[in-house]
């Protein structure tokens, strides 16, 4: 099975909402003031860190992609 990718259409398509502290124990890593967290199906876990994003998942807490720099993604999706 292929796992989601980071693009700009797949972020726009997630409903993130801020990370509650109690789930940012998990993500020992997160550094933003307000980071943000979206589910993508049962399966993954989307979260977004000031400018960087990594979709983890649920099952195993295992990163399955990652994006150094959203902003830096590419504006025009190639079909």
């Amino acid at each position: 099975m292929t796992h989601p990718t980071i693009t700009r259409a797949f972020l726009q398509s997630l409903r993130f909402k801020v990370m509650p502290e109690r789930e940012r124990q998990g993500f020992a890593g997160c550094s933003s003031p307000v980071p943000l967290i979206a589910e993508y199906g049962d399966k993954y876990i989307v979260v977004i860190d000031g400018d960087y994003c990594e979709i983890v998942d649920a099952e195993t807490i295992t990163q399955v992609d990652i994006c150094q720099s959203i902003k830096n993604l590419s504006v025009t999706e190639e079909a």
